[in-house]
């Protein structure tokens, strides 16, 4: 028996090929006029130029506000002071000037557990629990802050640079 291939079945051929590569382009273009609408979960530190000094949110109601000194330095030899004592309630502020990124988190590195509530997984995501984790690096010249609502020894690091740590006393 011999088969031959009729110009009807080369014709048909033809128009399959034509409708996959349609297709094939019909779906590229919706994924790309589409990429838009894609939401994307980055982390974002929240960072500022070196704020005016905090004053602390329970003293403001029909007090006198007292103004705190809650700054660490981030250097190239690292935090100074390494350990502070606040009140609890009081917010921490740490401000890079060294001369790389600074990435503070709650202790151990890498999983930043230690502060409750945080956890470098839940970085990135829309959590609305407050963590000791800027998530993010902070450039030179900014600074991330930090509000202190748990007591006890508070152990920090930077992520980028784990050498480098601290500890805050939550009293």
């Amino acid at each position: 028996m011999r088969w031959t291939v009729n110009s009807t079945s080369n014709g048909m051929k033809k128009i399959l090929l034509i409708a996959v590569i349609l297709a094939v382009m019909l779906v590229g273009w919706m994924l790309w006029k589409n990429k838009g609408d894609i939401i994307v979960n980055t982390p974002t530190p929240t960072v500022s130029p070196m704020p005016t000094p905090l004053v602390s949110p329970e003293l403001t109601m029909g007090l006198s506000p007292v103004v705190t000194n809650n700054i660490i330095t981030y250097t190239d030899a690292g935090y100074t002071p390494n350990l502070i004592t606040i009140k609890k309630g009081e917010t921490v502020v740490w401000k890079n000037e060294s001369n790389s990124f600074m990435w503070t988190a709650s202790a151990i590195h890498p999983t930043h557990k230690v502060y409750p509530g945080t956890d470098i997984t839940a970085c990135g995501t829309q959590t609305l629990l407050p963590m000791l984790d800027s998530c993010g690096r902070i450039e030179s010249g900014q600074s991330w802050s930090f509000k202190f609502d748990n007591i006890g020894t508070w152990g920090y690091h930077n992520h980028l640079n784990s050498s480098k740590f601290g500890k805050v006393v939550v009293e």
